[in-house]
């Protein structure tokens, strides 16, 4: 298949940086695609949008407001979970599993899991090795939080295959005393000792290890549709940078190791 050249897009987007408001916001990058991708090339922006959809499943369940990075608005959204529409049949295996909202917001980790291996499984370029990144920080990070704060690392992946190789390796350290990073992931270490006390200066770090890590994903060619996914992720990353508070960054670096049960 030909790829598409962006050469329109990619030269009309300011750059980006962390720290750094950004000239565009999201709403504005996001009318900027849809006015001229392909279809094929739409479906791939929906994907990292999904992440955002089903955390705001969460949201809505708790009545608290949505992401606006989510590709369904509150009615869209509300529509779609009762008629059983616009989401992948994992998320409606999810909801049918667990028929009530107090079992669905405690297992919701498990959604988040299988969105990761799902999408993961039927991407393809950078989508894949971003989001197979997403999934495996995420499940590090889980690890170092888990040994702060004294919980049971099985029971933290317990929606996880645990002859998968990476998650064997956190695994054999459930019982010690301290976690050692995998290789590949010796960078989150420092930043989670040195901020382990302070979620917002943590969450923040975590966004610049992030953005660093996305853009070293990204290939030369500026014009791909991979370059404007990666354009896509890091002005969320850059965006949500600028909404934290002392209190949301707490909030957030909690739902990273397992969302708070009800």
């Amino acid at each position: 298949m030909i790829k598409k050249n962006y050469y329109f897009v990619a030269t009309a987007l300011p750059p980006l940086q962390i720290g750094v408001p950004p000239e565009i916001s999201f709403e504005e990058f996001e009318t900027l695609l849809q006015d001229n991708l392909t279809a094929n090339d739409d479906d791939k922006t929906e994907v990292i949008r999904r992440f955002y959809d089903i955390q705001n499943i969460r949201a809505f369940w708790k009545n608290e407001s949505l992401d606006p990075r989510g590709g369904l608005n509150e009615i869209e959204l509300e529509t779609a979970l009762l008629d059983q529409a616009g989401f992948p049949t994992y998320v409606f295996d999810f909801l049918n599993r667990y028929d009530s909202t107090k079992s669905r917001l405690e297992h919701f980790p498990e959604l988040v899991s299988t969105y990761f291996t799902a999408e993961q499984k039927h991407a393809t370029g950078f989508l894949q090795d971003y989001l197979r990144f997403e999934r495996e920080w995420r499940l590090v990070f889980t690890a170092f939080r888990a040994k702060q704060l004294g919980r049971d690392l099985t029971k933290e992946l317990q929606y996880e295959d645990p002859d998968e190789d990476l998650v064997a390796q956190i695994l054999a350290q459930k019982d010690s005393k301290t976690f050692i990073p995998p290789n590949g992931f010796q960078e989150l270490q420092p930043l989670f000792e040195e901020h382990s006390d302070d979620p917002l200066a943590l969450y923040k770090a975590l966004c610049e290890y992030r953005f660093s890590k996305v853009e070293e994903m990204l290939d030369i060619d500026l014009f791909s549709i991979d370059r404007l996914l990666g354009y896509m992720v890091q002005l969320i990353i850059v965006e949500k940078w600028f909404e934290l508070d002392k209190q949301k960054g707490t909030e957030i670096v909690n739902q990273i190791v397992t969302p708070k049960r009800e």
